[in-house]
């Protein structure tokens, strides 16, 4: 009797331990929504590495979209500001995907209104990344092509 009862705690513990383990790797994966935003607060801060890291752009390599970052930041859009907001997101399969969200373009103008735009997103080695090269031009200076 003393052992049945041991298997069944064991088995319990079992359970709970696996349970536990799918809970966190399904709540630490990055949704498309998260990495979105993630991009928009790396560019409205100026972070070119965030923004590098977050960034697909077919035949660029790292060092490349680094220094296209560089610039799009710290020279075409230094003095740039906008304001912007997620409205959701939608996965079309399960490698691509597009944020929607609202963006005031000039947010010091007061003739400043909110537009939408879109994030296409992307699915590379597994994780969501921004597809840079089909964000609209309008959104932000300069962006990387």
């Amino acid at each position: 009797m003393n052992r049945f009862g041991r298997v069944n705690i064991i088995l319990v513990v079992g359970i709970a331990v696996v349970l536990m383990l799918g809970y966190v790797i399904f709540m630490t994966r990055e949704s498309v929504q998260t990495v979105g935003t993630k991009f928009m607060s790396a560019l409205a801060k100026g972070d070119v590495n965030t923004l590098t890291e977050l960034s697909a752009l077919d035949g660029r390599d790292k060092e490349d979209l680094r220094k296209q970052w560089d610039f799009a930041i710290n020279k075409a859009g230094k003095h740039y500001l906008f304001r912007w907001r997620i409205m959701g997101s939608k996965e079309a399969d399960e490698n691509s995907a597009a944020v929607r969200m609202q963006v005031i373009r000039n947010a010091m103008s007061s003739a400043s209104y909110e537009e939408n735009f879109q994030l296409p997103m992307v699915k590379e080695d597994g994780r969501w990344k921004v597809d840079v090269g089909n964000i609209s031009r309008d959104m932000f200076p300069a962006l990387p092509r």
